[in-house]
């Protein structure tokens, strides 16, 4: 909540010159910005024409300014289908009216006459629409941005240069008045608009940030922004609001001391089920209490409680699955109290008092067994269609290589088969993403991102396999995790995998097969993209909720790239 209130997006303008303009200026400074008189290219002449036409609509709406009438209009709802508004009443349109009117758009839109929502910006396919902005709004500083991003891929680069532009449409203004709270906004736009990906995607942020658009107090990174990241002990236990001044206390200090031998991840599991299913619930049950020793009725209660998750008035909804792990950790804090109090007496004793949970509640060797009977059950189950899961994603990883590799070999417009389906090659836009449309099915479909699906889940499954590591350990692999070894006895090199510490706490290192050493080179040329080395990435650890130095990941899954000066 501090973090919104901290960085907010600009409120947007009511009115401003470009809107207020008189028609017979509008339309003079527009056709001069976006059109050639003395080319008499058709494309020209068809702006002029939707300019014509969409202004003509728009004199019918009500409102002080072009950007009034435009929202009275209800175009800006519509989003994709806003070209049918203009041409009610007006009989059977003709084909070429809705690209007459979609062009004349463009030019209200990159002359900044009109600032549409994010929702309608998000829903529109008009490439020429961004591209004709940043050489209006701020070439300069768009041509610079493109330069700096240079090392990324065209799709990263394409996408920052787009998030930008839709800031610069939205907002007004120029690239250098660009602030943290309009790049929150424009994410939240995406997350809602079901463009995740997109919006997870932090470049465009990394060249704000690198060239100074956004202040030093700014976060380095995009995703600081939108996740919750490491709180400290206090933070942690005052999430809770406990009333009880000393318990309170006692709870912080004693987290203090446990903190050093827990991630954070679990450090703060364990805060919630101590200040809000045990503390925080006696509060609100017993007011007034502020002493650990609990009277039989008052500890009976509290457990028959915590057995049931409740909803928001208290009432049960069903039983509570871990119900006596959450007993064990309030045991272990009687227990590490009373222990802690012969060490030091002053600081622990005061607060030692009677475990109001006996050592048979907490017994959980019939639950642990019977998860482990279900995952050997699993195990036993699954493990027989491991051969078919292979073959799978080895097939698809190929015929999703070769739709793509038969698609770039195909102009636009034209059509190819691959087998036994027969695809239309679509124009390719600026991220260089290759589009066709399935020809017996009518549906549209992005070749760049079902390869790159394909290849990832074909790498996964094989590394894993091959390794037997755990999928955390997996994401931590780097290009330092190769290294070559000589046997003592013959003084033979071979390749291993060197195996970050993770759940066992211990380093490992796997000989690297020849199957895997084919994986592992493939996953590598991948992320290379081209370039004589990988590229230096942070990545964030969701257990210790820290971001780690720039390192060659080899993956890209949690991390965001460096802008690369």
């Amino acid at each position: 909540m501090g973090k919104a209130l901290e960085w907010e997006p600009r409120v947007g303008e009511a009115s401003w010159w470009q809107t207020r303009q008189s028609r017979e200026n509008l339309v003079e400074r527009l056709l001069g910005l976006f059109t050639d008189p003395g080319a008499g290219l058709t494309r020209d002449k068809t702006r002029r024409r939707g300019l014509g036409k969409l202004l003509d609509w728009l004199e019918g709406q009500p409102g002080e300014t072009w950007q009034d009438r435009w929202m009275a209009s209800g175009a800006d709802d519509a989003g994709f289908e806003w070209t049918d508004l203009p041409l009610q009443g007006l009989g059977t349109p003709k084909s070429h009216w809705r690209d007459e009117l979609a062009t004349g758009l463009v030019l209200l839109v990159a002359g900044q006459v009109i600032r549409p929502s994010y929702p309608w910006l998000l829903r529109q396919r008009v490439t020429v629409m961004l591209t004709e902005s940043r050489a209006a709004s701020d070439p300069g500083a768009f041509q610079r941005l493109e330069q700096l991003a240079q090392h990324a891929t065209a799709t990263a680069r394409s996408d920052a240069l787009n998030k930008l532009t839709w800031i610069v449409i939205r907002k007004g203004g120029l690239v250098s008045d660009i602030t943290v709270g309009d790049c929150i906004e424009l994410t939240a736009a995406l997350e809602e608009h079901h463009f995740r990906g997109s919006a997870g995607r932090p470049l465009f942020y990394a060249l704000l940030k690198e060239t100074g658009v956004l202040p030093a107090s700014a976060p380095l990174r995009l995703r600081a922004l939108r996740i919750e990241g490491r709180r400290s002990v206090e933070q942690i236990v005052d999430a809770y609001g406990i009333e009880c001044r000393p318990v309170r206390d006692l709870l912080v200090e004693y987290f203090t001391e446990r903190a050093p031998e827990l991630d954070h991840v679990s450090l703060r599991s364990i805060a919630r089920n101590l200040c809000r299913l045990f503390w925080r619930d006696l509060e609100i049950h017993h007011p007034g209490i502020e002493s650990l020793q609990l009277s039989p009725e008052v500890a009976q209660a509290w457990k028959e409680r915590l057995a049931f998750i409740r909803d928001a008035q208290g009432h049960p909804v069903r039983p509570r699955v871990n119900f006596r792990s959450e007993l064990v950790f309030v045991r272990a804090f009687y227990q590490d109290i009373a222990r802690w109090a012969a060490d030091d007496p002053a600081r622990w004793a005061p607060w030692v008092a009677p475990c109001p949970i006996k050592a048979n509640e907490c017994a959980t060797k019939k639950s642990r067994s019977g998860v482990k009977s279900r995952m050997d059950q699993r195990t036993r189950t699954q493990l027989p269609l491991l051969p078919a899961l292979l073959r799978t994603v080895d097939r698809q990883r190929k015929d999703a290589e070769a739709r793509i590799t038969a698609a770039r070999a195909t102009p636009a417009g034209g059509r190819f088969l691959v087998a036994g389906e027969e695809f239309e090659r679509c124009g390719s836009g600026q991220a260089r993403r290759v589009y066709v449309t399935e020809v017996a099915a009518g549906r549209r479909r992005n070749l760049t991102h079902e390869e790159e699906a394909a290849f990832w889940s074909w790498a996964t499954v094989e590394v894993l396999r091959h390794t037997g590591i755990r999928i955390e350990e997996m994401l931590e692999l780097t290009h330092h995790s190769f290294i070559a070894y000589s046997l003592p006895t013959t003084g033979e090199v071979v390749p291993m995998l060197q195996v970050a510490p993770s759940k066992t706490d211990a380093e490992r290192l796997l000989l690297v097969s020849p199957e895997l050493a084919e994986v592992l080179t493939a996953v590598i040329f991948r992320v290379r993209a081209g370039n004589a080395a990988l590229p230096l990435v942070s990545a964030y650890d969701v257990f210790e909720q820290t971001w780690s130095p720039s390192m060659p990941f080899c993956s890209n899954a949690g991390t965001e790239p460096r802008t690369g000066r």
